[in-house]
């Protein structure tokens, strides 16, 4: 992204957020606010008839509509994931690189005592700071925290926030690695396990190596590369499963769960009449650190 301005692509995942909230039926994740959250340009697509009409047409949702189920279902399947750690006692929630989500929105208040931390680029919180501001006050049990994922550690960004080190934290992490070099993303898997106490859990999602992909999917794949291209963040992190878990472990981290995209549309697209499914272009990790 660019000095000065918000993400881009977190825009353009609210509005997609917002198309499949506003006409899928039995929405896989139910996003009210994606749609005041997002952009000007992107309001004025989800208003118009030919446009609404083809994003959600069947021949839409099996090509690009991919995309949609990859949006959709990493949020549905993080929040499954929080959902469990919460029940099992964990109070810190650390949204990296939140960019436009709004689970401030949408469940701060019913978790008072959950203290709930969004880490991301200053510029991207700022635009999404004022935009909060119009439903009112930002709940006291949210804390933002500023970070170039590129210059500085989650750890260091972390320790001048009110998180606690001693305590398990959930750290979801989604639509940012692939926009970052691999090291960059091994730096900051290692910076979380570094400041994050035993029990911390971490679900990300990663790009696959496109080469590997065919069909419709490799086709959806170069699309949305060159997509992020023309809003000036391309792609650059892609992992091979059994690398990424090597990796990982080395770190002190058990993998918990890596689900495919084959997998996700199972679990969470099976038999959908709208044909939306996930692609298999990239994946959910979700790790729990031993220490």
């Amino acid at each position: 992204m660019k000095e000065g301005q918000s993400s881009r692509t977190a825009e353009a995942a609210a509005a997609l957020r917002a198309n499949h909230f506003q006409n899928a039926e039995n929405p896989v994740f139910s996003d009210p606010f994606a749609f005041e959250l997002t952009s000007t340009g992107w309001k004025k697509l989800l208003t118009t008839p030919l446009t609404v009409k083809v994003m959600n047409s069947s021949i839409f949702n099996r090509t690009l509509g991919l995309l949609t189920g990859q949006v959709v279902g990493r949020s549905r399947y993080a929040e499954d994931s929080l959902q469990q750690a919460i029940q099992q006692g964990i109070q810190q929630y650390v949204l990296v690189g939140a960019g436009l989500d709004s689970f401030t929105l949408r469940q701060a208040q019913q978790y008072p005592n959950l203290k709930i931390f969004e880490v991301d680029h200053p510029d991207t919180q700022s635009a999404k700071q004022k935009k909060l501001k119009d439903f009112g006050e930002v709940p006291k049990n949210v804390e933002f925290v500023a970070i170039d994922f590129e210059k500085e550690s989650i750890a260091d960004a972390l320790a001048r926030s009110g998180f606690q080190q001693d305590q398990a934290a959930f750290f979801s992490w989604l639509g940012t690695t692939h926009y970052l070099e691999p090291q960059t993303t091994l730096y900051t898997l290692q910076s979380i396990a570094n400041i994050a106490a035993a029990n911390s859990e971490v679900v990300l999602d990663y790009s696959i190596d496109y080469r590997e992909l065919e069909g419709v999917e490799r086709f959806g794949s170069l699309f949305v590369s060159q997509f992020t291209r023309f809003l000036k963040e391309p792609l650059k992190g892609q992992f091979r499963p059994k690398v990424l878990h090597q990796e990982v472990e080395k770190m002190g981290y058990v993998v918990a769960e890596d689900l495919s995209g084959d997998g996700l549309s199972e679990r969470y697209f099976h038999n959908r009449p709208d044909h939306i499914r996930h692609t298999i272009a990239t994946r959910m990790l979700h790790l729990r650190l031993m220490k």
